[in-house]
């Protein structure tokens, strides 16, 4: 039974970022050029870390939310209530014409997107010590395979005339000024989000048997990270967490910039880019965490993930067009593996340290200080490539390795706490 519960929310998760990985080659460079015919104020390279930003402060604010009330009503109405705001954030996006509309979009998707807390938990809710590291891989493997298949997919349907075989200018008598390669992207992930929303109301049944009595408040962001602050590993893993994120992060939403003017590649190719991405994640954190935890301890995971993700980032911005294709993919397999070592160690030892009646709140803490990295990641990533194209991913190599010394620092406090619970 257990397997099988593994097995569905894999593939609700999977569904769930198949959606989100369609948008990532579209995103950025129609957030660009929608900045600039709305006649906005706005910089149109900030534009577009505005509009990653705006997504990930309403996770920021809703995750924790989402993950407490998981522990308090059950992990499945929050998994199936999220899911259906998504599917109308998505349509709205296929109906965008302007900058603003375009944020809306974006607000809504970021409110249903704000359930990764609550699929944590159900993680934590039916697995051991012995298999959370490999099954909080899951979640990773669902990024990594919406990577493979949504960025590809994203750039073929942004270039396609028809859904099925179906006229949707016609069906939907969309204006002739309308941008209907938009719609159908919207509509296609739009109609995703409906078919995971079936799959999880049919299989997914509810993990959380012993459900908290305690009610918690909006302010809970904040609150429960000062409260987590106090939790002796927990707060080094945030900080932790949150450099990694932010950094990686600013490379993500400017990439497809980087990629199209520097590069001259199109949605298309933009999109197979980020398939590569996928398909390395997918085989590292599919197929190798349980090695790695195996081999190398949760402790060793962390720290050697930290440099090698600074390898990736850096490389990203310095080729030739002669020598693109190669670096990139050197660079990619680097951040594949960094991702594949640090998002389920610190995800494993957070769930490991946290109080047992506190699964979700503490992963939805994690979760919600990742989406503010991913809202500071991209505006810095803006502000920085408006000045140079190289210094976000400069810069992010230089946090990775700040990065790698806080990692060696707790290493050593893990060794040493009297409290420790995972040992090499």
């Amino acid at each position: 039974m257990k397997d099988r519960r593994i097995a569905i929310l894999f593939l609700t998760i999977f569904i769930d970022l198949l959606g989100f990985g369609i948008v990532i080659p579209i995103l950025p460079n129609l957030a660009k050029e929608l900045s600039m015919e709305s006649g906005t104020s706005i910089n149109p390279d900030v534009a577009v870390g505005l509009i990653a930003a705006v997504f990930s402060i309403i996770q920021f604010i809703f995750a924790p939310l989402f993950g407490s009330l998981s522990d308090r009503i059950g992990r499945r109405p929050i998994i199936l209530g999220s899911i259906l705001v998504n599917a109308f954030g998505y349509v709205l996006f296929g109906l965008s014409q302007s900058f603003w509309v375009l944020i809306l979009a974006r607000i809504i998707s970021g409110f249903g997107s704000a359930n990764i807390s609550a699929a944590q938990a159900y993680i934590a809710d039916i697995t051991n010590y012995e298999d959370r590291a490999k099954k909080m891989g899951i979640i990773g493997a669902a990024f990594g395979l919406g990577f493979v298949f949504g960025p590809p997919l994203g750039g073929w349907l942004y270039g396609s005339e028809t859904l099925f075989g179906v006229d949707v200018k016609q069906l939907f008598h969309i204006h002739e000024s309308a941008n209907h390669s938009l719609f159908i992207v919207g509509l296609f992930t739009a109609l995703l989000c409906l078919l995971n929303f079936v799959l999880a109301w049919k299989f997914l049944p509810e993990s959380n048997t012993q459900k908290s009595t305690v009610k918690r408040s909006p302010t809970e962001t904040f609150t429960g990270m000062l409260e987590a602050r106090k939790i002796p590993i927990i707060s080094e893993l945030m900080l932790i967490n949150f450099i990694y994120i932010a950094a990686f992060s600013m490379m993500q939403i400017n990439a497809s910039v980087l990629w199209k003017e520097k590069y001259d590649l199109n949605p298309v190719a933009i999109g197979n880019i980020f398939g590569v991405i996928g398909i390395f994640s997918a085989v590292v954190q599919g197929g190798l965490i349980g090695v790695f935890q195996k081999k190398l301890g949760l402790r060793r995971m962390l720290i050697w993930g930290a440099p090698i993700a600074g390898i990736g980032l850096s490389l990203i911005p310095l080729p030739s067009k002669e020598w693109f294709y190669a670096v990139q993919f050197f660079a990619i397999f680097c951040l594949a593996l960094a991702n594949g070592l640090l998002m389920p160690a610190i995800n494993s030892l957070v769930s490991l340290n946290a109080p047992a009646n506190a699964q979700g709140q503490m992963l939805g803490i994690m979760q919600s200080l990742g989406s503010l990295a991913r809202a500071v990641g991209p505006l810095l990533s803006g502000l920085l490539y408006a000045q140079f194209y190289m210094l976000p991913y400069l810069a992010g190599g230089i946090l990775m390795m700040v990065n790698f010394g806080l990692a060696l620092i707790l290493a050593k406090q893990l060794n040493q706490s009297s409290q420790q619970v995972v040992k090499d």
